[in-house]
This record gives C-alpha cells, sequence and structure tokens, in this order.
C-alpha cells in the first residue's frame, strides 16, 4: 500500500513538472525540445564539418621554412666574408713580405753608398799619391840629362809616363821630348790628353 502511495505521488510530481514545462514554453516562446541539451549536441555534431585528412602538402606547410632564402643568403654573404677575410690576411702578409723586401733593399742601398763613399776616397786618395808620386819623379827627371831621361821614360809604360811628363816642367819637359821614339811620345801625348780632359770632367 506504501509503495502505491509512492508511486502515485511520484506520477503526481512527475504531471506537476510537466505541466509547468508546458506552461513555461508558451510564456517564453522556447521549445520544450530545447531544454534536453542532448538535442542541441546532436544538432551540434551533425553540423561539424568533418576533419581533413592529413596529407603530405599539409605537413609540408607546417614544417616549410618562411625564412629559408634568407637564409640561404646569410650563409652565401657568411661564406663571401670568409673569402674576403681570408684575401685580407693574405694582403696583409703580402704587404708585410713587401715591407721587409723593402727595408732589405734600403739597408744593401745604404752599405752600397757607403761603399762608394769608401771606394771615392780611397779613389781620392790614390790619386792625391799618385800625383804625389808623379810630382816627386817629375823633379827628379828634370834633374836628369834630357837624354836618360827619354830613355827612363820610354821603358816606362804609357800611364806613368803621362803622369811625370804632365808634372814637369815645360822647359825640361821639351828638353826630354826630342830624345823620345816618335812612336812612344805619340802614346804619351794621347794619354796626356785623355788625363787632361778626365780632370776638365
Amino acid at each position: 500500500m506504501k509503495k502505491l502511495i509512492v508511486a502515485c505521488q511520484i506520477v503526481f510530481v512527475a504531471l506537476f513538472l510537466f505541466k509547468s514545462l508546458s506552461y513555461l514554453d508558451l510564456v517564453q516562446g522556447a521549445p520544450f525540445s530545447s531544454l534536453f541539451a542532448w538535442n542541441d549536441m546532436d544538432q551540434a555534431i551533425a553540423q561539424t564539418p568533418a576533419a581533413k585528412p592529413v596529407t603530405t602538402a599539409s605537413l609540408k606547410d607546417v614544417t616549410e621554412d618562411g625564412l629559408q632564402k634568407e637564409r640561404d643568403l646569410l650563409t652565401i654573404l657568411q661564406k663571401k666574408q670568409k673569402d674576403l677575410d681570408a684575401r685580407e690576411n693574405t694582403l696583409k702578409a703580402e704587404e708585410q713580405k713587401i715591407v721587409a723586401l723593402k727595408k732589405e733593399v734600403m739597408e744593401k742601398m745604404d752599405a752600397l753608398k757607403l761603399m762608394e763613399t769608401q771606394l771615392n776616397a780611397k779613389l781620392d786618395s790614390e790619386k792625391t799619391q799618385d800625383e804625389k808620386r808623379f810630382k816627386d819623379l817629375a823633379k827628379v827627371y828634370e834633374a836628369t840629362p834630357p837624354q836618360k831621361a827619354a830613355a827612363m821614360l820610354e821603358k816606362l809604360d804609357v800611364k806613368s809616363a803621362a803622369g811625370i811628363t804632365i808634372n814637369m816642367k815645360r822647359d825640361k819637359a821639351g828638353l826630354i821630348w826630342g830624345y823620345l821614339a816618335p812612336q812612344k811620345a805619340v802614346e804619351i801625348t794621347n794619354e796626356i790628353t785623355k788625363t787632361v780632359r778626365r780632370s776638365a770632367d
């Protein structure tokens, strides 16, 4: 009996709720079926577009790097920079070699100038000594009888004979000249002319 009363009460509550919901439906204009969420869920599922299948093209779009061209250009520029750096280092090394070579050449030029100066000094010294020797010998030849002095001159080399003759007094040289062989006199005269020209230059 209690079970029957409980069942009647449940039915009565259910009818009451049903009536109340129907009344709300009329007042608010909302369909009664919209109160149940599963109906809307079914419609949402039906209206959801089907997912696109995963393809190689879509994977490529995901993995494709939009900055690849810029990265490639950067790589090329870095390689060119390395090449330029290598060339610059090579040029610096060559420049250092040229500087060292220039220094070496300048040192050799300085050494040659020093040698030239020393050689000129030596030549001047020798020339001075030769002139002094020729002057001393000229005095000896001037004091010697002309015929004997001429015989002595003929035995000397042309350069020495010319050097002595130039440093003699003209009248003494003229006396000796008369005893010289003509060929020897010509040779001595030519050497005297060359010596005078060198002295003038």
